[in-house]
């Protein structure tokens, strides 16, 4: 499949790939932002998400697949979430005029992996960005990041990411955690397999339930037998539940 590639920035990790539909489409269409995980670590890279945006672009849907400054490669949260802002509003500028399709600016939709799981609905709750999405699909998400720290807990890579202890900034870290800025008014659906060493799939359970209890539109599927890395895989439930999730849009996430 075809890709382009479109910077969004100055800086050498501020591009993505974009996906147009793979069959000829008429009006404009949904698009959906896909954000790579691997602990915000510059050793990843957005081809995590390639086979995922290609196989979205094929069920009729322009996918941005993109690249973003990570710990050891540009930046850590400060650069992260200015790049992720950037990124989506991108679709607004130098995406939608490279883009051989018109977007549907009404159905933007996020999707994010594990570390980009965090991002994606971070980036949900930001709510001056020019383009807004109209809903995000969690990955097995890193949606907590502070509540370890308030239990006096250290997490070195957490500690690397926002560069301070807890203790020092609890602020910060509690600011960055998609748990701790619920309600955020946008319709999260998280899919976590239920065998995930990496990311327990508690802290779905735990942000559904926060999240229910605010009033925020939310979704939670549960896979059993599958784990942290079944989104990588094309034949597992996880890859299924979130591409329908997407195409479908937020009325049946």
């Amino acid at each position: 499949m075809d890709r382009i590639r479109i910077a969004y920035g100055t800086e050498p990790q501020q591009f993505g790939h974009f996906y147009a539909p793979e069959e000829p489409v008429e009006g404009p269409v949904p698009v959906v932002m896909v954000v790579h995980g691997g602990f915000w670590s510059g050793k990843y890279h957005l081809n995590l998400g390639t086979s995922f945006a290609v196989d979205l672009a094929r069920h009729g849907v322009a996918v941005w697949n993109i690249e973003y400054r990570r710990l050891g490669a540009g930046g850590a949260w400060n650069e992260m979430s200015a790049d992720i802002v950037a990124a989506l509003e991108a679709l607004a500028g130098p995406v939608a005029e490279q883009s051989p399709v018109a977007f549907d600016f009404a159905r933007v939709r996020v999707v994010g992996h594990s570390a980009g799981g965090q991002l994606a609905v971070w980036l949900a709750s930001q709510t001056q960005t020019a383009v807004r999405p109209e809903m995000v699909v969690s990955q097995a998400g890193a949606l907590d990041l502070a509540s370890a720290g308030e239990r006096g807990r250290r997490i070195g890579y957490i500690e690397d990411l926002l560069g301070v202890p807890f203790a020092d900034d609890p602020d910060r870290y509690r600011s960055a955690s998609p748990y701790h800025r619920i309600p955020i008014g946008v319709p999260v659906v998280c899919v976590h397999g239920t065998e995930d060493i990496q990311v327990p799939a508690k802290v779905s359970v735990r942000y559904s339930d926060a999240a229910q209890v605010a009033g925020d539109p939310v979704a939670l599927h549960l896979v059993d037998g599958e784990d942290h890395y079944a989104f990588l895989s094309p034949d597992s439930e996880c890859w299924k539940i979130s591409r329908h999730a997407l195409l479908a849009g937020p009325a049946d996430g």
